[in-house]
């Protein structure tokens, strides 16, 4: 494994905490290589947090050569284009390419993550749904589509080959209000200036 640093964090699926060790790897390392190695996985810590804004703004950050010279981080950022422009049926095609087996774990667990949300914005937002379309949605067959909607409780109507999702309940959200995240910016700023 390349990422030595965080191997124990990739084993344990601890995305948020790898997404952590990232960005206190750029605002902290002098170590220049060492942060240009560890880009992809911050761009996909990014996205198994379902920060895409954040994603985008990383790349931006990203040296110019380094995204020109790298095809890893180019087929990282078809992944972050197909998301952006929510088409599931390209996002699925961009997350089969093979990035390498470092990325392994972080491919499958946005496909898991991006599967999931999809399915519950398809819940929450249909009354019935044909089977086709919610296979191309979850980018799995129609017939493991059947399988799997119906094992969520939906109802499948062999007739005119529709599901019938079944509303989720939305759990409290524990992401910060908008004023705990300006308390928490202007902190972040004042360490900065703290430290310059």
């Amino acid at each position: 494994m390349a990422f030595t640093e965080i191997a124990n964090l990739i084993t344990s699926k601890n995305f948020k905490a790898i997404l952590d060790y990232c960005q206190r790897q750029e605002i902290e390392s002098k170590n220049i290589d060492l942060i240009k190695s560890y880009y992809g996985v911050y761009l996909f810590s990014y996205l198994i947090n379902n920060d895409l804004i954040n994603a985008k703004h990383l790349w931006k950050r990203i040296p110019n050569d380094l995204k020109q010279s790298n095809q890893q981080l180019k087929n990282i950022y078809t992944i972050i284009k197909s998301i952006s422009q929510t088409n599931p049926t390209i996002t699925y095609a961009s997350l089969s390419v093979n990035i390498g087996d470092d990325y392994t774990p972080f491919i499958t667990t946005l496909k898991e993550n991006f599967q999931q949300r999809t399915f519950e914005l398809i819940s929450n937002a249909y009354s019935s749904i044909t089977v086709n379309d919610c296979s191309s949605y979850l980018g799995i067959s129609p017939e493991d589509t059947i399988k799997f909607t119906t094992s969520k409780g939906w109802e499948h109507d062999k007739a005119s080959d529709t599901l019938k999702p079944v509303p989720i309940q939305k759990q409290s959200s524990e992401l910060p209000t908008g004023n705990q995240q300006i308390r928490s910016l202007t902190n972040y700023v004042l360490f900065l200036e703290k430290s310059t």
